[in-house]
């Protein structure tokens, strides 16, 4: 239980300053394994810092705001800031696809993302344009040349991309089921990595609502084609769920190598499902609300490295004894499985108070029992900053906090960018009591290094199957290493017949496709991504 009381932050830069509050109570071959679950340990010389600034509130939208951003994350020793530049199917940046946002706090002409990387990128700082994947509706008021106007659920046989639930409802997602919306969404990913010298890129809402969503009539008819059935398969049918899954990761898969060919150091990342209780153990996973609920593997990616690195939105209220536990349960797992790519995780310091997330981050930069560190951690979020400036839980309509007379302070956001990088103080009036808290980022570190990226050792091969006698539809490929005989990795076309693979030695293969006489001979260097073509089925 929190008493009533009014707090300072006392600091090189804010002495003096006193502030009331009102507190309250509160992936698949028989190749070598790329790495096991568990790492060995690892020694923490560098670490990723970020915030999440999202596009529905203030923060980069003006030259102004942007300013300002790189000045705070200076101020709290970040060293990245992932902006939310695809809000709803629109774009804070030029795109040659998606119009342009509406958003009236944008001035005409400002390119944000650019500004945001130039001053970034001065400051040392890197950027990772965070898009929301799949979900293009916000509101009723779109703009000309959406992509919902021509593909939304009005949309006529198969150029309705729409995602449906099973009782027939438009969330306003586009279906991953649906080849052409695949397509289209990472066409939309790919335009921007040409245009803009970023240095990561972020899937958000890359997964489905829920259990029952996932019904745009193309994905089911594709379904029963590859598995041989009929009608429509029932929300928690087991093979419909993990075609589902394969969906969400064959856009994944489809990104990553696509866009290794563009920017190979571009670094991908995702914001990752983490509700609910974390794994305890290897079966655990499959029991966790990503995987059953969203069907979202985000673990299956990072084991077959079709993501640099994963941010598990760990928004757990530190509060409250069981989600404080849930979170240390998510932060042990992803310690222990990473692969040998990167998991930063992320606190939801808009729910909590600010010494308590600085608790959250000082446990996740800890080893784990096996003495395996996380790369860093990314907080939710630069312009809500913690409890304070949470204008849901100031009106209690979160319904976790008893609906209070919530003052706005939004000073409390410069305390808290200042808290995690100086030591801090603060005086309950009530009782006397001083509670002082240490920084968490008390001096700059550097962004770890992905030397999958920066020096790659292996290869990679994508490739299109055309012309099919058939369907190229989940054709199945197999990939054989001519010069390490034994070594053989099944592969299987999305629903355009694409097909891809990483993570392969150098060397010479023999691709073939399962059931025909097509075969090919392709030779894959490091670092690049070999083209393959097959002229016909």
């Amino acid at each position: 239980m929190r008493k009533t009381k009014t707090f300072f932050l006392s600091s090189l830069f804010l002495i003096g300053l006193t502030i009331s509050f009102l507190l309250t109570p509160g992936w698949f071959s028989n190749f070598p394994s790329r790495a096991s679950a568990t790492m060995p340990p690892q020694t923490q010389t560098a670490e990723f810092r970020a915030f999440w600034v999202d596009a529905f509130n203030p923060g980069f939208k003006t030259p102004q705001e942007v300013t300002k951003l790189i000045a705070d994350a200076q101020r709290a020793n970040a060293n990245a800031i992932v902006a939310q530049v695809r809000r709803r199917g629109d774009a804070f940046y030029t795109s040659a696809i998606e119009p342009r946002t509406l958003d009236p706090n944008v001035p005409p002409g400002f390119d944000p993302l650019q500004d945001l990387i130039d001053k970034a990128h001065a400051a040392g700082i890197e950027v990772y344009a965070w898009m929301v994947t799949l979900p293009v509706v916000s509101g009723t008021k779109l703009p000309a040349g959406h992509v919902w106007q021509q593909h939304g659920p009005n949309a006529p046989g198969i150029n309705n991309w729409a995602m449906l639930t099973y009782g027939g409802e438009s969330p306003g997602f586009l279906d991953p089921g649906h080849p052409d919306a695949v397509d289209y969404t990472v066409s939309v990913y790919l335009d921007l990595l040409k245009r803009y010298d970023v240095d990561g890129v972020q899937l958000d809402y890359v997964r489905y609502g829920g259990p029952t969503w996932g019904y745009n009539p193309t994905a089911i008819a594709r379904f029963n084609q590859q598995t041989g059935r009929s009608g429509k398969p029932a929300p928690s049918d087991p093979a419909w769920m993990q075609w589902r899954r394969d969906q969400v990761t064959n856009l994944v898969r489809k990104l990553y190598v696509e866009s290794l060919a563009i920017k190979p150091r571009v670094k991908i990342t995702a914001a990752t499902i983490a509700w609910g209780d974390g794994p305890k153990n290897e079966a655990g996973w499959y029991q966790t609300q990503p995987y059953k609920e969203v069907l979202q593997d985000w673990r299956a990616w990072l084991e077959e490295g079709i993501l640099d690195m994963a941010m598990p939105m760990t928004y757990q209220r530190e509060y409250k004894p069981s989600q404080k536990l849930a979170y240390d349960h998510w932060i042990e797992y992803a310690k222990d499985h990473q692969y040998n790519r990167q998991i930063a995780i992320g606190p939801g310091n808009y729910l909590n108070y600010i010494e308590d997330t600085l608790g959250q981050i000082r446990r996740a930069e800890q080893p784990s029992a096996k003495g395996n560190h996380v790369a860093g951690t990314v907080l939710y979020s630069y312009a809500s900053s913690n409890v304070y400036t949470n204008v849901e839980l100031r009106s209690g309509g979160s319904g976790d906090l008893p609906r209070q007379p919530w003052k706005y302070v939004p000073q409390s956001n410069d305390l808290f960018y200042t808290a995690l990088s100086v030591p801090s103080q603060y005086v309950d009036a009530a009782t006397g009591k001083t509670y002082e808290t240490q920084p968490v980022w008390a001096t700059a570190a550097a962004v770890p290094d992905m030397p999958w990226k920066s020096r790659p050792t292996t290869g990679a091969i994508a490739g299109n199957l055309q012309r099919c006698a058939q369907t190229c539809d989940g054709a199945s490929l197999t990939l054989q290493s001519i010069d390490a005989a034994g070594k053989v990795r099944q592969l299987r076309a999305d629903g355009k017949g694409w097909f891809g693979a990483i993570e392969l030695s150098p060397g010479s293969y023999q691709l073939k496709v399962d059931g025909s006489q097509i075969q090919q001979t392709v030779n894959v260097a490091a670092g690049e991504v070999t083209k393959v073509n097959f002229a016909s089925l």
